[in-house]
């Protein structure tokens, strides 16, 4: 190459340099997976209902109270179990009440609305037994509250706090009948967050007043002692969701919690309406508090970026898979899922999508023990007034939705790396431009040997899919790995001395399907041999003997896969 072409082609480089250096730093700072997920729709709940609490336990999905269409407040409950829910009459409604569960294994029902139309604030409490599903109602609260949160003590004792337009004071329950005055808070808040410490004190934080204000203050109330100043949540403040969630859905460890927080705009006026801001994840250890590592910031837009994302949801943590879990919706419908692998450093962030969701509730979102997300009931999330999600109590939905958070592999990519293309198509006709103007002297140019190692590459990869569906498949009907309940990605890979990724993908690729999908339909056709071979065997026993970890998703995925309930399928063959 002549002296004065190579100078014009390292000149071009250099400037270009700093260009791509840009791209490729804010690409991989900003990349964050977009990942299309399967949705199911399960039966309707039996009442309509708003201002509910919900909790999984026993493998079973329980929803309480609330309110149900014109703003009337239900003294009802419903659990779900084979398929279908299960109507059951509480002692008191609850609408928009404390819920919590205890280390007994009973949930603690408390306070809620008075009236309907969401007026007032009432004193009843009462307790749910999910062994013989039943209630019964044994105390009052020492102030009337609605929106109040609790945590429970090492001693068994319960600290509660949190009111909707009316005074805040912190209370303790002896965890036996009587519930007592302690203190009053500095400022009143409506579904706080309770946090434990390590010297039995409690921290008391939230964005939103008791009147329906948004608060800004670095000042936390304590059990014991005076205010903790944070100066973290001047900028920061935890994410607004006014709901009956659990206290403790973000607790990743003994006094250590994940918050989902967003930035303070002192334009807020009313704390509940969705705003467009930044979101990222708070990490409280103790008293010690720090913004959590990402690789990427956590995403405003969906699908399309000119879909901004609302997020209704605390942090829900998975502890079994150590990923949390932020769900939000936009205007066309669609739900939004931003995961997060908190035990990494920086956490990996994914963003899961829904194709528009017809008659979707917001905000109840519920954490299944087979670590999907189910959406019951709620507001009707696609109605929309003058570009707005609209707030609708009168007409509260019965619909139910499964999220199916499985390993899947990245459909797209996310619309902030897509927005770059101009930068990387200018740095292609570079690179495009450089290898024309070296090939001179070159018998094969870059570009050829990288079309033809490309090819080969993906002739290879072809048949290497095939080795390994082939060889998953082997392993499956030779060691019916399939028949533990506990099976993960990684027994799998580990089996055949590979990673858990291109197992997911290979699945993926040859069959359609999820690894979950894949591992029950195994499990399905082995129940239906038992059925077969075992007609008296009763179908606790055989869900048990097939590798599902609960009956709930026994039947879910028995019907999915034939059509017929277990007992359906039986009788017909």
């Amino acid at each position: 190459m002549p002296i004065s072409r190579l100078s014009y082609v390292l000149s071009l480089m250099m400037m270009l340099l700093p260009f791509v250096a840009v791209a490729s730093s804010d690409s991989i700072k900003s990349a964050c997976p977009l990942v299309k997920i399967d949705v199911e729709r399960l039966p309707d709940l039996n009442i309509p209902r708003n201002g509910h609490s919900a909790v999984c336990m026993n493998g079973e999905v329980t929803v309480f109270g609330g309110h149900t269409t014109n703003f009337v407040l239900t003294p009802t409950a419903e659990y779900y179990k084979d398929g279908e829910w299960h109507l059951m009459d509480m002692a008191y409604p609850h609408d928009n009440g404390l819920c919590m569960v205890l280390r007994s294994g009973k949930v603690l029902l408390a306070g809620g609305s008075a009236e309907p139309m969401g007026v007032g604030q009432s004193y009843p409490v009462e307790e749910y037994d999910p062994e013989t599903h039943t209630f019964r109602g044994f105390s009052i609260l020492s102030m009337k509250r609605t929106f109040a949160s609790g945590v429970e003590l090492d001693s068994g004792r319960v600290v509660m706090s949190g009111n909707w337009y009316a005074g805040d004071a912190i209370e303790m329950f002896d965890g036996d009948r009587t519930f007592s005055h302690v203190k009053d808070v500095t400022i009143g808040k409506a579904s706080p967050y309770l946090l434990r410490t390590s010297d039995g004190d409690v921290l008391i934080l939230g964005n939103e007043s008791s009147y329906d204000k948004p608060v800004s203050s670095d000042r936390i109330d304590r059990l014991k002692g005076e205010p903790l100043h944070v100066p973290l949540l001047n900028k920061w403040q935890p994410l607004n969701y006014l709901a009956s969630f659990p206290n403790d859905l973000g607790l990743i460890g003994d006094y250590t919690s994940l918050l989902a927080m967003q930035e303070w705009s002192e334009h807020d006026t009313t704390a509940w309406k969705p705003v467009d801001r930044e979101m990222a994840f708070m990490l409280v250890r103790d008293t010690v508090f720090s913004l959590l590592p990402t690789t990427c910031p956590v995403p405003k837009t969906g699908v399309s970026p000119s879909d901004s994302i609302f997020w209704y949801s605390p942090f829900i943590a998975d502890r079994k898979a150590h990923r949390g879990y932020v769900h939000g919706v936009d205007l066309q419908g669609r739900s939004y899922v931003v995961c997060v692998e908190y035990d990494k450093t920086p956490a990996p962030i994914t963003l899961y999508y829904t194709d528009p969701l017809p008659d979707a509730g917001s905000p109840m979102i519920v954490l299944t023990d087979e670590g999907d997300l189910m959406i019951v009931g709620g507001l009707n999330i696609n109605k929309k007034v003058g570009g707005e999600l609209d707030n609708d109590n009168f007409s509260p939905l019965a619909s139910v939705y499964l999220l199916h958070l499985d390993d899947k592999p990245v459909a797209e990519a996310d619309s902030a790396v897509a927005g770059r293309w101009w930068i990387w198509l200018l740095a292609l006709l570079a690179i495009i431009a450089i290898i024309k103007l070296s090939t001179v002297h070159c018998p094969l140019s870059i570009f050829r040997r990288h079309r033809a190692a490309e090819s080969l590459t993906t002739c290879s990869t072809d048949s290497t899919n095939d080795e390994l569906m082939r060889r998953i498949c082997l392993l499956m009907e030779e060691q019916k790995l399939y028949l533990n309940s506990e099976l993960k990605l990684n027994d799998v890979a580990d089996a055949l001395n590979t990673n858990r990724n291109l197992i997911s993908s290979c699945i993926n690729s040859q069959q359609g399907i999820s690894f979950s999908q894949f591992v029950n339909g195994y499990r399905v056709e082995y129940a239906k041999d038992l059925i077969r071979r075992k007609p008296d065997m009763k179908i606790s026993e055989v869900w048990m003997q097939s590798g599902f970890s609960t009956e709930t998703s026994f039947f879910r995925t028995f019907k999915a896969v034939t059509g017929m309930t277990p007992t359906e399928w039986k009788s017909t063959n």
